[in-house]
Parts: C-alpha cells; structure tokens; sequence
C-alpha cells in the first residue's frame, strides 16, 4: 500500500501558517452570525404576515369589538387536548398552502391560526388558516386533502382580548374568562364559542407573542 508523503518543509510551512491565519477570521465569522440570530428572530416576530381584515369600531374594558370583512378559511378537525391537538392539524394545513391542492400553488401564510371547541366532546377542535384576502373564494385551490374543507366566512362582529405569553390552556382559559366577563358586564351578547388565535411562530418568545381570545358578538 503506498503511503501519503509528507509535504515539503517549505510547502508544509505555508499550509500551517494558512491555518493559523484563517482560524481567527473563522472564529469571528461563528461569533457574528451567532449574535445576529437574535437580531433575526426577533425581526421575524415583529414583521407578522397578513391577517384577516377588519375594522375597530368600538373599545371596553380589555377588549375590541371589530367588524370582520368577509373571508375564506381551509380548516380542519383534530381531537386531543387543547396544547398538543394542533400538533397533526397544523402539519395538514400547512401542506395545503405548501401545494398540496389542486393546481399545486403556494398560498401565502397568513395570521391568526384559530383554534375553536368543535362538537360537544371536550378533546375535539376546529383549526383553521384565513386564506390571504387577496385571493377570492373562486380563485382558492380546492384542497388534494379531504379532511380540509374550504368555508367563506362571512362578514361578522367579534370582541377580542389580547395577550402575551405562552400558548397553555390555562393561560387560555384565564384570558378567555376575562373576555367574557367583560363583555357581560358591558350587555354585549355573544354568539358560540370563544376561539383561541395565534398570530406567530412557535420559536417566537412568548413575551412577544400576540395571542388573542376571539368571540363573535351580536351586532353592537
């Protein structure tokens, strides 16, 4: 078997002394990409992609009251508990728009993802993406998935409580509490369940997550 020979003392010379001069410059490479990934999540946080439109019409106690522009939604059922069940309908949303539907497109991600109690079982949950309002319902592809369903919401009153933190039930529950005392001790009549919205990525620290408790309200 022939062995490797040596590099010349001179060449070997210049390749060790490469080294030590590349090392320092790599080392300063590592160090600014590692005090830019900060920088960069927390900009990814704060530039949030489109939601769905409405206007602010009225304001209580911890609450808006807004009047919602009607759009179209993919959503999907999933069963569960309330911190873990979105953990397979996320994933099949998420294709769709990815171009898992007919036509192959790339639908644009937009904000809240909504969660909402479906049925009377306590585990089963509605999830739902809002299409981006740029696209009307004739013009959405129609899912390759038939667990989605596509629905045209229509143009509606809703309160919503805003909050930050973590996405846990019982910080759901103790802000959805608070909405719905609001609202009754204002007289304002809700309409079904309260929904739980999710306006960012799960990397986004929860001190800067926008987290909301929506309900839909008789017309004020």
């Amino acid at each position: 078997m022939n062995k490797a020979r040596p590099l010349p003392p001179c060449l070997n010379v210049g390749f060790t002394q490469a080294k030590t001069q590349t090392t320092p410059m790599s080392k300063r490479f590592v160090i600014l990409v590692a005090a830019l990934i900060p920088l960069a999540l927390l900009i990814m946080a704060l530039v949030a992609p489109a939601t769905t439109v409405y206007d602010v019409v009225d304001k209580g106690d911890g609450f808006e009251v807004r009047h919602y522009a009607p759009y179209v939604v993919a959503e999907t059922t999933a069963s569960g508990p309330f911190d873990t069940a979105d953990d397979a309908a996320f994933g099949v949303l998420v294709d769709y728009i990815g171009g898992a539907n007919e036509g192959q497109l790339h639908l644009p991600m937009t904000a809240p993802v909504n969660q909402q109690p479906q049925g009377g079982g306590a585990s089963d949950w509605l999830f739902q993406f809002a299409i981006s309002p740029e696209y009307l319902r004739s013009m959405v592809p129609r899912p390759a998935n038939p667990d989605i369903k596509l629905r045209q919401v229509p143009a509606h009153f809703a309160a919503a409580r805003r909050y930050r933190g973590n996405w846990s039930e019982s910080r759901y529950r103790e802000q959805e509490h608070a909405l719905l005392a609001a609202l009754n001790q204002a007289g304002i009549e809700t309409v079904g369940s309260p929904m739980f919205a999710r306006y960012n990525a799960a990397f986004v620290p929860g001190f800067l997550r926008r987290n909301e408790v929506i309900v839909e309200v008789k017309r004020p």
